[in-house]
C-alpha cells in the first residue's frame, strides 16, 4: 500500500453508510420539495384573471414534472450505487458532498426552464447541471473501482457496466439541449425517447451471464 493509499483510508475504517444515505436522502427530498414553489399564481387575481393565471401554469407544471422525474432518477442511481459501495475513502465522501451540492442546485435551472423556456440558455444550464451530477457520479465509481471498494457489475463488462447509465443519460441531455438551443425547443422533449433503447441496451449488457471479463 502506498502512502497515498494510506492517506485516503478513513481512520475509523468503513463509514456508517446509514448516515451517508440519510444526509443524501435529505438533500434529494429538499430539492424535490423546492420544485413545487414555481407553481403559483398571484394573490390578487380573481375571476377571469384567476382562470387565465391557472391556464398559464402549464409551463411551470411541465417543468415540475420533468425535474421531479430527473431528480427521482438521480436518487435511484445514487441509491443503487451506494448500496454496492464500501465507503472507506475521504475522497468518495468529498465527491458525494459535491454531488449533493449539484443536486441541491437543480431547482434553480428548473425554475429558469419554467419561467424562461423560450431562452436557449435555460436548456443549456439545466443540461449542464444534470450532466455535472452524472460526471461526479462517474468519478465516485472510478475512485471506488481503483481501491476495490465497489461490487463489479455481473454482466459482460464488470467495470465499464457502472458507467453505462451516467454516460447514456448524459448523451440524452446533450441531445435535448442541442435541439432546444438550435431553435427547436418544442421538439427537444422527443429526446427523452432515447432513454428507451439506452435502458434496454444497459440492461442487456449488465445481464448476469458474463460473456467477456475485463482485466
Amino acid at each position: 500500500m502506498t502512502e497515498g493509499d494510506e492517506d485516503e483510508r478513513e481512520v475509523g475504517g468503513e463509514v456508517d453508510l446509514g448516515r451517508v444515505l440519510a444526509l443524501s436522502d435529505g438533500v434529494f427530498a429538499i430539492a424535490l420539495t423546492l420544485l413545487v414553489l414555481d407553481i403559483r399564481i398571484p394573490d390578487e387575481v380573481h375571476g377571469e384573471e384567476f382562470l387565465r393565471a391557472m391556464a398559464g401554469l402549464e409551463p411551470a407544471i411541465a417543468g415540475y414534472l420533468i425535474s421531479y422525474l430527473v431528480i427521482g432518477v438521480l436518487w435511484l442511481a445514487h441509491h443503487r450505487l451506494f448500496r454496492e459501495l464500501r465507503v472507506r475513502r475521504s475522497r468518495v465522501m468529498s465527491l458525494n458532498m459535491l454531488l449533493l451540492a449539484l443536486v441541491a442546485l437543480l431547482p434553480f435551472p428548473s425554475s429558469l426552464l419554467a419561467k424562461h423556456g423560450d431562452e436557449a440558455l435555460s436548456y443549456a444550464i439545466y443540461a449542464g447541471n444534470v450532466i455535472a451530477v452524472f460526471a461526479v457520479q462517474s468519478l465516485i465509481i472510478f475512485v471506488s473501482q481503483h481501491y476495490g471498494d465497489i461490487t463489479p457489475k455481473p454482466g459482460r463488462f464488470p467495470r465499464f457496466g457502472w458507467y453505462l447509465q451516467p454516460i447514456g443519460a448524459s448523451v440524452v441531455f446533450v441531445v435535448w439541449a442541442v435541439v432546444a438551443i438550435t431553435g427547436h425547443p418544442g421538439q427537444a422533449n422527443y429526446a427523452w425517447w432515447l432513454l428507451v433503447p439506452i435502458v434496454l441496451v444497459t440492461r442487456r449488457l449488465n445481464q448476469s451471464k458474463q460473456v467477456l471479463t475485463q482485466s
